[in-house]
């Protein structure tokens, strides 16, 4: 694992999330509260964008079909066990988003 810069902090939204690629891995990055999550950027039912999708607290809902992931540990809160996001670290260093990938 290596540190990789995303780019500005204010580059995600309050409440919102947006999809980063870095070194080939797409990543959606969520802003809760100030508090930045990284997960994998596509649900695991259909490849639904979940950087796209409505972000509820710390629970991002997929656009497509309403998957709900806790953003802190990409774990599915709903219709199945044990299917789970990978989720990485995010670290903001001055004003600037780092992550673990």
């Amino acid at each position: 694992m290596a540190w990789k810069k995303l780019g500005p902090k204010d580059s995600v939204t309050a409440g919102g999330g947006k999809q980063f690629s870095v070194d080939g891995v797409d990543v959606a990055v969520f802003n809760v509260d100030g508090k930045f999550y990284a997960t994998e950027a596509r649900c695991r039912h259909q490849d639904g964008p979940l950087a796209e999708g409505k972000l509820k607290g710390d629970v991002i809902e997929c656009p497509w079909h309403f998957w709900n992931y806790d953003v802190r540990t990409g774990k599915l809160l709903d219709y199945l066990k044990d299917v789970k996001l990978n989720t990485y670290a995010v670290e903001v260093k001055g004003n600037e988003l780092y992550i673990d990938v």
